[in-house]
């Protein structure tokens, strides 16, 4: 057999064998099944329902409201005016980007390398000019 094969027999037999085992009472069983591909993972899960101790019954009396400590207000009620969202308006103005080079002096400064041993140390940048683009709108 190959490995299909085995994965749908062994799980044939799983699953007869929790139906045998378990009530057959569809409000209280539930059945899982996932199945992996390319190493064969194969999982089966099977819940009796989850109704409490199978031998004491649950007591639930619906028309008996909880019991309520003395003292006690029901949480108050807030009520919220609706919001309303208004998106901007979309304007339109005529124009378009235009790039333009400029040149810009940068300031001298202290900037901090590593030297050859990989210490911190401190060198000074001279001053220099440098050529910026600059996108200005142009109606």
């Amino acid at each position: 057999m190959n490995k299909k094969q085995r994965a749908r027999f062994w799980g044939t037999v799983l699953t007869v064998g929790m139906l045998a085992a378990v009530p057959a009472r569809a409000d209280r069983v539930s059945f899982g099944l996932g199945i992996g591909t390319g190493s064969g993972f194969l999982a089966l899960g099977v819940n009796r329902g989850g109704r409490g101790h199978p031998h004491r019954p649950q007591r639930f009396y619906p028309h008996h409201p909880l019991p309520r400590p003395r003292g006690f207000l029901p949480p108050p009620v807030i009520f919220a005016p609706p919001v309303v969202v208004a998106t901007a308006p979309v304007v339109v103005r005529s124009g378009f980007w235009q790039e333009r080079e400029e040149r810009v002096w940068v300031e001298g400064c202290w900037i901090e390398t590593l030297d050859a041993f990989g210490r911190r140390c401190k060198q000074w940048q001279p001053g220099h000019w440098e050529v910026r683009r600059i996108r200005e709108w142009v109606e």
